[in-house]
């Protein structure tokens, strides 16, 4: 605010082109005296001048406690900085356009101090008759204050206009309405515009993929997380696990194990069980079955889970890899029957496909004894007496 006490010293000398009242000679000369404690910055000398200083009501009023005023908000006392600003404007005896910088300025202090349906009267005021981004600008902030959201569009809508440049502040207090409205189609084109003036921050992409997948529109949620990984904005284990998982979805599984391999090498993805389960998961996506029973077994090594152990066994069999198939039916430990069952049949097929038909005989008996799986067990049995018979 210092510039303004310059331009009440020139306003006291008559060096405004408009015609402007003076100050009386005994309020100038204390005026005077004020403003030099001011400019060797000795605020409070300065102040202690002008509260000395008795006024009629009118101009010389207005323009003490305008003074006041600043010189207040310089010593960060802003309750007397409103009190002294609120007395000037309220004698409007400034000439028009001092009148309203004060009404601006007061109301700009309305809103720093939480006293926002003032500050809102009297932004409104000053935009009926001297409409500017700054006022609409900050009547946006008001609103958002006051969670006035379908205000806040209109007047946020109205300073982006009046905007020069791209006006980020302005188009964020209106995202934040669209959000708070579900405006999501409204609120894709902010963060649109937003990443286009600003491609070097990362959280404007990762909020547009966001809208995009909250309006379910997957094709360009995965586009969207494309072009941040291309610029190198997923720097979490989360976010990549993420374009992999969208990846998947969109039908690249391939694409995405291939991801989650390279950010594994790269070590921003920690070795354990559940990764390597997704990476196996979308190699058996994409049919890739020795790939994805590899890591059913690296995924079965550290956790120990027995149904990592079947799929890899599963996929084995589709390999056409009996010994390593047996060797990681052998791995699974558990005492659930049903489990047990599965278990006991792929293990006859297994050792029948190695040409083991004796041990496959005694294996198909044991695994008759569960009901889950006791006429498959059977059907084996014929085959393996059947083959027998034929050698």
């Amino acid at each position: 605010m210092k510039w303004l006490l310059f331009a009440m010293l020139f306003w006291a000398n008559g060096v405004y082109a408009e015609k402007a009242p003076s100050l009386s000679r005994n309020v100038g000369g204390q005026v005077s005296l004020a403003f030099k404690h001011y400019e060797q910055d000795k605020l409070t000398d300065a102040l202690s001048v002008l509260n000395e200083v008795t006024t009629r009501e009118g101009f010389d009023k207005a323009y003490v406690d305008r003074f006041r005023a600043n010189l207040y908000w310089s010593l960060n006392q802003q309750d007397q900085a409103i009190i002294m600003l609120e007395s000037a404007v309220a004698q409007h005896a400034l000439v028009k356009k001092e009148q309203q910088q004060s009404q601006r300025m007061l109301a700009d202090l309305y809103l720093n101090a939480g006293k926002t349906n003032k500050a809102i009267d009297l932004y409104l005021s000053l935009i009926n008759t001297a409409p500017d981004k700054g006022l609409y600008q900050n009547l946006a902030q008001a609103y958002y204050q006051t969670q006035a959201w379908t205000l806040l569009i209109p007047a946020a809508d109205k300073a982006i206009v009046l905007s020069v440049k791209f006006n980020k502040s302005v188009h964020l207090l209106q995202l934040s309405a669209f959000y708070k409205l579900e405006y999501y189609k409204k609120a894709t084109a902010t963060l649109t515009q937003l990443t286009e003036a600003y491609p070097t921050e990362k959280r404007w992409w990762m909020q547009l993929a966001a809208i995009y997948n909250l309006r379910q529109d997957h094709a360009r949620t995965l586009s969207t997380y494309e072009l941040a990984y291309a610029r190198g904005y997923l720097d979490s284990a989360n976010q990549v696990k993420t374009l992999a998982r969208l990846r998947a979805n969109q039908g690249a599984p391939y694409q995405a194990a291939q991801l989650l391999e390279l950010s594994l090498g790269q070590g921003l993805l920690a070795k354990n069980s559940q990764l390597y389960k997704e990476i196996a998961g979308y190699w058996q996506l994409a049919r890739e079955h020795d790939k994805a029973q590899q890591y059913w077994g690296k995924s079965a090594q550290l956790s120990g889970n027995g149904k990592h152990y079947l799929i890899q066994a599963q996929l084995l069999a589709l390999l056409g890899q009996y010994d390593a198939m047996l060797t990681s039916l052998n791995k699974i430990n558990t005492q659930n029957n049903t489990f047990k069952a599965q278990v006991a049949l792929l293990k006859v097929q297994a050792v029948f496909e190695l040409k083991r038909y004796q041990q496959a005989l005694a294996l198909a008996r044991l695994a008759a004894n569960y009901p889950s799986v006791e006429k498959r067990a059977l059907a084996w049995l014929r085959v393996i007496e059947s083959k027998q018979q034929s050698l």
